[in-house]
């Protein structure tokens, strides 16, 4: 059973198998080339001294018009991310991450969604993204 207490608008605490995992939504939007694999997001998870941990993404939202995949990879840290905001001292590190990836049908242009769950370091994001596709 989890049960769930809203704090704000986009995180939540959700009580699952004992542990306390903190829930976050984000919606995204990035531009792919059409037919083209194209990188639309990373998801890593770090520790205050900039290791890397382990991360699932399950896809969640398949796109209508073209294909997604998650990849494993090694990933640079940004000085801020969406989800973290300013990632301090860990910025630039490499760590062990997932890129997602998105393939549009053959001539197709316009828009796509895709969206994915992204669970590690106790926390859960939700994220959508609007793709355009040119």
């Amino acid at each position: 059973m989890h049960k769930h207490i809203i704090i704000g608008l986009a995180a939540a605490l959700v009580v699952a198998n004992g542990a306390l995992a903190e829930e976050k939504s984000m919606k995204l939007s990035r531009n792919a080339k059409s037919g083209v694999d194209s990188r639309l997001a990373y998801s890593g998870r770090w520790d205050r001294n900039c290791n890397g941990l382990s991360v699932t993404v399950t896809i969640t939202r398949q796109p209508a018009n073209g294909t997604v995949s998650v990849m494993d990879a090694d990933e640079v840290i940004a000085a801020s991310t969406p989800a973290s905001g300013s990632t301090g001292k860990c910025a630039g590190k490499t760590i062990k991450s997932k890129k997602i990836m998105y393939l549009s049908k053959p001539g197709f242009r316009g828009s796509d969604t895709v969206g994915y769950d992204s669970e590690g370091g106790g926390t859960i994001i939700h994220t959508t993204i609007a793709v355009t596709v040119q």
